[in-house]
């Protein structure tokens, strides 16, 4: 399809199938959502944006721009070294991260984060076991957080680069969900950019509410049972049509963002 340049987005609950739109941001929500016998209760298809925030988030991962320096406090005596800080770290599987002013000083570089436990810790391969850390420094990685996952809402505010749109109105509590195991994941296509592709499965017993879902959003803040701020949020949609989730019932959530080049 023809695009000059710039990012193309699509959100998909269940199934889905992107709208041609050549300004390069694009997007479709297929929401679908089945009762414990598979069947269909509720089906809609509608547009999604991409924020402000989202615009600047993968802009600056993609020149890995950094962000400010982490105060370690630990380092695990390991091939794959554990790394404490003393605040939340932000890092994502696959980050740059530099590390400075340690004791061994072989921490000391910049390595490829392989794990994050928690939002303290995250995994750098070593090689072989440089000693537990006797000093300490700072590790330095990415401006934006990775993004940590999706929430849902109720809220009808229209969607809008900036501002209250921009971010979720209402939140449904119990909604706020780390992504399903092996995403976010990425496929580059000769010619056609990198495709990002986000997933959560809403079992039964998840995120349930007597009101209709009407709302979804990609957060980078740290999984937390509350609304998502517009500085955190980098996409959302409406929905419709979709109606109540009862207690049996599922709601899958794929959203796939295509990164175009020149």
């Amino acid at each position: 399809m023809d695009s000059p340049m710039g990012i193309l987005d699509e959100i998909q609950l269940d199934r889905g199938k992107g709208l041609d739109n050549p300004v390069g941001i694009w997007g479709e929500v297929h929401a679908v959502l089945t009762d414990q016998s598979g069947l269909i209760k509720g089906e809609c298809r509608v547009k999604n944006l991409v924020t402000d925030v989202g615009d600047r988030y993968y802009g600056s991962r993609a020149i890995n721009a950094q962000g400010s320096a982490k105060t370690i406090t630990a380092i695990s005596n390991a091939t794959t070294a554990v790394v404490t800080t003393s605040a939340a770290h932000g890092y994502g599987i696959g980050d740059s991260v530099t590390i400075a002013g340690v004791t061994p000083a072989g921490y000391n570089g910049t390595w490829a984060v392989v794990s994050t436990p928690s939002a303290t810790t995250f995994g750098i391969y070593v090689g072989t076991a440089l000693g537990a850390g006797s000093a300490f420094g700072t590790s330095t990685g990415n401006l934006y957080p990775v993004a940590k996952g999706m929430k849902l809402g109720t809220g009808s505010t229209a969607v809008a680069k900036s501002g209250a749109g921009a971010g979720l109105v209402t939140y449904l509590s119990g909604s706020n969900k780390a992504f399903d195991a092996t995403f976010p994941s990425h496929v580059s296509n000769a010619g056609a950019g990198t495709v990002v592709t986000y997933k959560r499965t809403y079992a039964a017993g998840e995120a349930t509410t007597g009101s209709p879902i009407t709302e979804v959003v990609l957060f980078l803040d740290f999984l937390a049972d509350a609304t998502s701020a517009v500085a955190d949020t980098i996409c959302r949609a409406l929905l419709t049509g979709i109606g109540s989730k009862g207690a049996t019932d599922t709601l899958t959530v794929t959203w796939t963002h295509t990164l175009l080049g020149a």
